[in-house]
């Protein structure tokens, strides 16, 4: 009987054992049931619903439940039916206050039409006139520009006078600075590919092989390789800088797809308002390891971590973070938590609220770092302490665990904006900077080699740093196009998009 009970026993034992590993499966089976919904609504998020991160109370589309997006024939019959008709002319109504009609640029060029009644005037009195100004445009067209030199033979033989032609982008070549500049500008901040404008401007009268416009552009870059290196120069040597990184693909007959994925690598000075795009094969630690040699001061980045491997213990330049890459994590927390992943946020929203309140009133910096460390350094602290008292409180892989783990992990580095009045809250503006070349990638997909692709960060650089200083693109390219051959090496930071309005007004 001893036997038998001690079988039972150990029987017993092993159900039991074979139970709880049984509920420790279920429960990890459970668990990764509740991550993978986490990222369904996620992306159901992305693809049906909004995609701002303000603290609004709109209700996304995800929350209305899935509808057809098309219309039937049967709706747009009732829509058609719906539409005024020419002659229908509604009831006047009182405009609302500030919707006004748009006035009209008073620098435009003004072609004045009169015109008389139908009836007869004869034995009439003018007694006024109504003006009513429409805008209109004419498309753009080309023109030949011919400089015509005489020649004058000097007296008694001694040689012939003639007057130099101007400084051109491609010697003896056909284009014009205008035309160059043009072709970049459509490219690298409209976003056309080559082939697009070539199209349009063979409907204007004008029909040009491709390979002589890619030639135009690359010959346009060499001449501005000495300003690109200055831009280089000078971004690499302030002392706070904003970097990120992207991917960008590349033709290449060596790979075995025959498309590289490259990356380029964004460094953005806020206070000199310049961006330097930099073009390399992979995402790896050389690009910011050769770019930053020697560099000394702040990097701010959106958590990276070959940033962290780089700079986390580095001597010379201190580390911090972006707070808008911590906010979406406790976004993407709020089906977790959302009382908890509320309260994170709604005390982000109050360091957001501040710096919106002295953008709009213009503060300097200094007066800038004063505010912060009045109104934000407190909010600051609390949201420590929380991230603190609660770092143990959920599953690592939950959406909530992770939020809290990435924040308190970085919290030193993210809090460390208040200390000085010129650093950025978040990465925003470095983010921004991407946005033309996102939208290149959907238009011409792939950079035609890897020179080209070291090209495009040049030009890309140099047009984000135009919109940065709010110059036009154009009208910076065509000058500098112009000048740059004879401007002075000591004056040729004049020529950056961040000095050039005040460089032209001098000149």
């Amino acid at each position: 009987m001893e036997n038998t009970s001690t079988d039972y026993k150990k029987l017993y034992e092993q159900e039991l054992e074979a139970h709880r590993e049984s509920l420790l499966t279920i429960s990890k089976k459970e668990e990764k049931i509740t991550d993978l919904q986490f990222e369904l609504d996620k992306l159901r998020k992305y693809i049906f619903g909004s995609k701002s991160e303000k603290r609004t109370g709109n209700v996304g589309l995800n929350q209305m439940g899935l509808f057809e997006l098309g219309t039937t024939q049967a709706v747009q019959e009732e829509l058609s039916e719906s539409v005024s008709t020419p002659q229908q002319k509604p009831t006047p109504k009182k405009r609302a206050k500030g919707s006004g009609r748009m006035s009209l640029p008073e620098e435009l060029r003004r072609e004045e039409v009169v015109i008389q009644p139908s009836e007869s005037t004869e034995g009439c009195v003018q007694i006024g006139q109504e003006v009513t100004e429409v805008l209109e445009v004419t498309p753009a067209s080309f023109y030949v520009k011919r400089y015509v030199r005489p020649k004058y033979a000097r007296p008694n033989g001694e040689g012939i006078l003639i007057g130099t032609l101007p400084d051109r982008v491609i010697e003896k070549g056909i284009p014009s600075e205008s035309v160059v500049a043009q072709l970049v500008v459509d490219k690298y901040v409209y976003g056309m590919p080559l082939h697009r404008q070539l199209d349009k401007y063979s409907k204007m009268g004008v029909r040009i092989p491709a390979s002589s416009a890619s030639d135009w552009i690359m010959r346009g870059w060499q001449q501005l390789v000495p300003l690109w290196e200055l831009l280089r120069v000078i971004v690499t040597n302030q002392k706070y800088l904003q970097v990120d990184e992207t991917p960008i693909k590349v033709l290449d007959r060596d790979h075995k797809k025959g498309i590289h994925q490259g990356y380029m690598w964004l460094y953005h000075a806020p206070v000199d308002r310049l961006v330097l795009f930099d073009y390399r094969k992979g995402r790896d630690r050389s690009g910011p390891l050769e770019m930053l040699t020697g560099f000394r001061g702040i990097i701010q980045t959106d958590g990276y971590q070959v940033y962290h491997s780089l700079y986390g213990d580095h001597e010379h330049i201190h580390l911090t973070f972006c707070m808008a890459h911590a906010r979406r994590k406790f976004v993407d927390a709020l089906k977790d938590d959302q009382k908890q992943a509320n309260y994170i946020l709604d005390e982000m929203q109050l360091l957001y609220v501040l710096e919106g309140k002295m953008r709009e009133e213009k503060l300097g910096w200094e007066q800038r770092t004063k505010e912060r460390k009045e109104h934000a350094s407190p909010v600051l602290e609390r949201l420590g302490k929380w991230l603190e008292e609660n770092q143990y409180s959920y599953r690592p892989e939950s959406p909530m665990g992770k939020a809290i783990t990435y924040a308190h992990k970085r919290w030193a580095g993210l809090s460390a904006y208040v200390l000085h009045g010129q650093m950025e809250i978040d990465n925003n503006l470095v983010e921004n900077a991407v946005r033309p070349l996102a939208v290149g990638r959907k238009a011409f997909l792939f950079a035609g080699s890897h020179k080209a692709a070291e090209m495009t960060a040049a030009m890309y650089s140099f047009m984000a740093s135009c919109k940065k200083n709010k110059v036009n693109e154009f009208d910076w390219l065509k000058d500098v196009f112009e000048r740059i051959q004879s401007h002075k090496q000591k004056d040729l930071y004049q020529l950056l998009p961040s000095n050039w309005e005040e460089y032209r007004i001098k000149a």
